[in-house]
Formats: C-alpha cells, sequence, structure tokens
C-alpha cells in the first residue's frame, strides 16, 4: 500500500506531530505501508524518512498562491518521486483550512481525475477562523469533494455530525478518527517532587499556553471560591494580540490578591515535570478543542483531571471507559451578578453582527436571542461563555459572598481524585488511544477505500451547510470573538 500524506509544511506541532506518529504506529506494527510525507518547506526532523518538498504547498494568501493545476501536477509529480509510482491513497491533511486556496483546488483537481483519497481536517475555516474562510473565496464551492473513492474524517463527534450532514446523499462516507496519545514520561511522586518550594502547595496545574479560549478568567473565579487551593496556567502568550489581556489577569488577580498565577513557568526554575509532579491535580476550563488531548494526557501522567468538560469533544472518550463524571459541563453564575443584562445583550449582537459579517453572511433575526438563551440555565449563566468584562465583574461580586463561593464549590466539585480512577483511566487511554490502536483504524479505513474499485463522478458537497452549523448563534461563545 502507497500512501502520500500532504500537509502545508512539517515544522514541529500538532499535524507534524500526527503524522510521525502515523508513520511510527505502521512501524511498530509491522504494517506493510509506503509513504511519502508531501509539504511546502523541508522536514527539520529525522523521524520521518522520506520526504519529498513541493514548491506552493506551503502556507500562501490568495494573492501568493500558484495556478492550482501546477500545484496538482506537482504533487502528483513529487508522490512518484518518493513512492516510484502513483499513489494508491492521497492522505491530504487540513486541504479546506484556508491557508492556501491552491491547495483546495488542486485537491479537487486530484478528485475530479480519479484519484482515491482520505481528507483529514483537524480545524475548519467555518470554525471563527473568517480570514481563513474569505481566502477561499473563489474556490470554497469546490472545497469539498465527494465519491465513493473519497472519504473524510474527524476528530470527534462534533466534527463528524458537521460533516455527515454537509454530506448527507453524497458516496463519501466520514470515518472518526480520533488521535493517538503516546505514552507520557514518568512522573515521579517522590517527596522531592512535593517539596519544591518555588512551587506553591495544594497546586491545580492548567497545563496550557495562555491563549484566549484557555478562559483564563476561569482560574480566578476558581481560586475566589477556594481559598485553600492555588491555580496556575503554565506558559504566557506568544501571540503578541493576546498579551494585554493576558497581563489584566495578571493584575486583576494580584488586585484581589487570589491565589493564582498566570504563567507559572515563567515564575519558577521548575521543569514541566517537576510542575506536573507537584499538583495535586490537573485543572482544565477550556471552552473550544479540536480532538482534545488535555482531557486524556493527565491520567498518563499519574494524575487526576479536574474542571470545566466539553462533551461535544469528550463524549467518544466516554464511550472508550475514559470516566469524566467528575467535570462540570455549565458554570452557572446568578444572573444578577451580571452589572447590566440590556449590557451584555448588546454585547451579544454586536459579536453576532462582527462576526456574521467577517463570514459575509446575512444575521438571523432572531439570532441575539438564541445566542443569550443558549447561555442560560435555571436562571443562571454559563461564566465560560461571557467576555473579560463580565468575568471579571462576577469574580468581585464572588469575592465578598461566602455564600455564592460555597455554591461554586459545591458545583465544582474539585478534589484530588483516588488512585483507582486514576489508573482506571489511565489503561483505558493506554488501550483506546495507544499508537497500535491508531494503526489498525487508519489502516481499516485505508483498506475500505480501496475496496472500493472503480471510481465514481466527483461531485462537490455545498459547503454553506458546514459553515451554518459552526456559524450558528446557539453557539457564539464571546470569548471566542475578537
Amino acid at each position: 500500500m502507497k500512501i502520500a500524506i500532504v500537509h502545508y509544511h512539517l515544522q514541529p506541532g500538532g499535524v507534524t506531530r500526527v503524522i510521525e506518529n502515523t508513520l511510527q504506529a505502521w512501524e511498530e506494527n509491522g504494517q506493510t505501508v509506503e509513504a511519502v510525507a508531501l509539504s511546502g518547506r523541508p522536514y527539520p526532523g529525522d523521524q520521518l524518512t522520506n520526504t519529498q518538498v513541493v514548491d506552493g504547498l506551503d502556507y500562501a494568501t490568495p494573492s501568493e498562491a500558484i495556478n492550482p493545476q501546477i500545484l496538482a501536477n506537482r504533487l502528483l509529480e513529487a508522490a512518484k518521486s518518493g513512492l516510484g509510482k502513483r499513489p494508491d491513497i492521497w492522505h491530504i491533511h487540513n486541504h479546506s483550512l484556508g491557508k492556501n486556496p491552491s491547495l483546495t483546488e488542486a485537491v479537487a483537481i486530484l478528485a475530479e481525475s480519479g484519484e482515491s483519497m482520505l481528507l483529514h481536517p483537524h480545524d475548519f475555516a467555518e470554525d471563527g477562523r473568517p480570514g481563513n474562510y474569505r481566502s477561499l473565496q473563489e474556490v470554497y464551492p469546490r472545497a469539498y469533494p465527494t465519491g465513493k473513492n473519497i472519504h473524510y474524517t474527524a476528530l470527534n463527534q462534533r466534527d463528524r455530525g458537521f460533516l455527515n450532514r454537509m454530506l448527507d446523499g453524497s458516496l463519501s462516507p466520514v470515518h472518526l478518527l480520533a488521535n493517538a496519545v503516546p505514552p507520557s514520561p514518568t512522573f515521579s511522586k517522590s517527596e522531592e517532587g512535593k517539596s519544591n518550594k518555588e512551587l506553591p502547595e495544594n497546586l491545580f496545574l492548567y497545563p496550557v499556553r495562555a491563549v484566549r479560549r484557555k478562559n483564563l478568567g476561569e482560574l480566578a473565579l476558581l481560586a475566589t471560591a477556594h481559598p485553600d487551593f492555588y491555580f496556575a496556567n503554565s506558559l504566557g502568550p506568544t501571540n503578541p494580540l493576546f498579551t494585554p489581556q493576558f497581563e489584566e489577569w495578571k493584575s486583576f488577580a494580584q488586585s484581589l490578591q487570589l491565589s493564582v498565577t498566570y504563567g507559572l513557568a515563567e515564575t519558577t526554575h521548575a521543569s514541566f515535570p517537576e510542575m506536573v509532579s507537584h499538583a495535586q491535580s490537573i485543572l482544565s476550563v477550556s471552552v473550544a478543542e479540536g480532538f482534545g488531548l488535555g482531557f486524556l494526557e493527565p491520567w498518563t501522567f499519574g494524575k487526576g483531571l479536574c474542571g470545566r468538560n466539553l462533551p461535544e469533544i469528550t463524549s467518544d472518550f466516554s464511550q472508550l471507559g475514559v470516566s469524566l463524571d467528575n467535570l462540570y459541563n455549565f458554570l452557572p453564575v446568578p444572573l444578577d451578578c451580571i452589572p447590566s443584562i440590556q449590557g451584555l445583550k448588546e454585547t451579544i449582537g454586536q459579536a453576532l453582527r462582527k462576526f456574521y459579517q467577517s463570514y459575509n453572511q446575512s444575521l438571523p433575526e432572531d439570532a441575539c436571542h438564541q445566542a443569550y438563551y443558549s447561555m442560560l440555565q435555571d436562571q443562571a449563566i454559563d461564566f465560560g461563555r461571557l467576555d473579560e468584562p463580565n468575568q471579571q465583574a462576577i469574580i468581585r461580586t464572588l469575592s465578598t459572598s461566602h455564600d455564592l463561593q460555597k455554591t461554586i464549590r459545591n458545583h465544582c466539585g474539585l478534589a484530588v481524585l483516588d488512585n483507582g480512577m486514576i489508573d482506571e483511566n489511565c489503561q483505558a487511554v493506554a488501550k483506546q488511544f495507544s499508537l497500535a490502536s491508531y494503526a489498525d483504524r487508519i489502516i481499516s479505513i485505508y483498506q475500505s477505500l480501496l475496496n472500493q474499485g472503480s471510481t465514481s463522478n466527483c461531485e462537490f458537497a455545498n459547503g454553506q451547510i458546514l459553515l451554518d452549523q459552526y456559524l450558528s448563534p446557539a453557539r457564539l461563545n464571546l470569548l471566542r470573538t475578537s
């Protein structure tokens, strides 16, 4: 079986790691797969032994992008060069993300020529990336080719459901293909790790870099309600646009003398393994994820996980034996903690108008109503869907109300989990998300593609159906607007 794997680049990062894990899994499982990885930049690593650089495949704006037919020809020639013949399957990552419209159209050209392909979106231009979406304007009607020899994969059930609705009536199936979770290094549980004087006691560690969707305000809320615990995220932002907000949260926490540190790694000489070993528990309060590694990896560290759940991402995990019942789906705050309900509704309206305009879409008449009421539950509003000014106002109110603090504590259920649950979840992750399991799943998908036999006519799905699902006002989160 000869596979041409395609991505814009092979720089260190999420998709590159997925590709490296894939080839490692095949090798460890002894599967007879010959693969070449095609990218727009030279591969800086040493794990992939067969790579080809394809000029014009790297990130490009519409004005910079090369002729798609030329790119399609170059991809085919590079694949033949790396494999000795035409590939049996093209495995293409993020073709419709909007990072290079020529790749999107080149994929359409290859699809029309009868090539068998597995389209593997990790992220979507339709999901809060309006600039990417606009870059696809000319090629968007051909962004999602379909046919019995064109299959799709999704990282989670949410994306799979959205893709299935778009592809309904087509011959293209959508497979669920969660990423592998390679074994983690052993984290010391020795007393030496616990006695690190640089690190706070009773630490609940949120091991993420600071970006807006990580919902840093919820750390301050939890710290206000749990004075006996200490909360910290690990890293500051690399995006300069988020730095002012990050610094604002640091100043805000200091002004209320909260037991929280933003960017803990920047205040200590302790290594990441030392921080994990020292922590009482790992915490997650993110409001948006793709695969959801943060819900699986902590168990492999030998640590429990507390905090916010994302059911549309994690429902797959629960079905595979990873119990997340201790997490909360919704963090209710009484509506009277909001300084101005009318002001909040105006903020929601402004965000929706800006968001829909950025996608060149018409705003539904009842969009504001849908968005506001989707945030409510029993006359309370979900803290994690509010913008930073409203979050800070709520925390100030919480800081003076012991009754409200107790309510928050009871709802969140933050606790150090027993070793039995940690061990069971660790074993489930090791079994269901191992490299070996991943290798088996992906080979099964490839085989289903090859079993299709003769190709069918290529048609194109209506991407508007996918966009409408991601744009739904009921999905609005004010931490995911600009």
